[in-house]
């Protein structure tokens, strides 16, 4: 870790922590919502990233599983569309609102899948939750209630393992939190992740995408390829920008405070640590100072 990106950690880390609580001592509010997408695909909102959930006659498929005090929440939710077990879980990635069920469907008999690095970054970095049991390096498929979801890795992007969904049947991409609607992108640069993996998984998530195409975002709301090269345009011109303030020998700070995403602060800024305009840049920097 550079300099440069423990400074980063340092200053977040009370954010983080302190947001943590808050976020325990309110589960008990939580609702939980299940969308339809498309076939028997859906999405379920709750706190923390969106789940996936994929039914049918051989049984549940989830993507992520939010907050450990959350399954049993989630488990009624699902049970409308399908008294089955859940089968099969994978994890877009490590952090613990995408991870923290592991451990309870776990016990119920599900078997939970992620990236090598997914398991890997959650031992060194300490997290308490359930890593995956069985991990890839590249892709998996499934096969399972009548089609065929692949899973694969994206390069590193909001962290080093993430992974894409691709409900092939149904022509369905779950993108994790490598793509969200909520907020500027995160990019975890203590947990392996890149601004610039980020426009090159964004990339990848158009190319693989058709104009049909449904993509369930890690948080906000369902999209299509072109939203998603909309996203994407606005991190290249980010990035140019940066690329400008770096070359006339401006400092991280000058450059956070120079208005760079001025036009689209309104739609994407935060106004909290995670996903804001400060941290993309922060991002941004240290990787075109490397």
């Amino acid at each position: 870790m550079n300099k440069l990106h423990k400074l980063l950690f340092f200053s977040i880390f009370p954010i983080l922590h302190t947001s943590s609580i808050a976020v325990a001592q309110t589960f008990d509010e939580v609702e939980i919502n299940v969308y339809p997408v498309a076939g028997q695909v859906y999405y379920i909102e709750g706190r923390g990233g969106n789940i996936g959930l994929f039914v049918g006659a051989d049984g549940v498929f989830l993507v992520d599983d939010q907050f450990a005090p959350l399954t049993d929440k989630i488990v009624a939710a699902i049970r409308p569309l399908s008294d089955k077990p859940v089968r099969f879980i994978v994890n877009t990635h490590l952090h613990p609102d995408h991870t923290g069920g592991n451990e309870n469907f776990g016990k119920m008999g599900a078997l939970i899948f992620g990236h090598d690095n997914v398991r890997h970054q959650m031992e060194i970095s300490a997290y308490t939750q359930e890593p995956p049991l069985i991990t890839y390096s590249q892709d998996v498929s499934f096969h399972i209630n009548g089609e065929t979801v692949h899973v694969f890795k994206t390069p590193d992007a909001h962290t080093n393992g993430d992974s894409y969904i691709y409900f092939k049947g149904s022509n369905v991409i779950h993108a994790g939190d490598v793509y969200r609607t909520t907020s500027y992108p995160y990019i975890d640069i203590n947990n392996g992740g890149s601004f610039l993996g980020t426009i090159k998984a964004l990339e990848l998530l158009v190319d693989v995408s058709d104009d049909d195409t449904k993509i369930i975002p890690g948080h906000g709301v369902i999209s299509g390829a072109g939203e998603v090269q909309a996203f994407l345009d606005m991190l290249l011109v980010i990035r140019d920008r940066v690329k400008v303030s770096i070359k006339a020998g401006m400092s991280l700070q000058e450059t956070q405070a120079a208005g760079l995403t001025k036009e689209y602060d309104e739609r994407w800024e935060s106004g909290r640590r995670i996903g804001s305009s400060a941290a993309l840049i922060g991002a941004a920097y240290a990787d075109l100072m490397n």
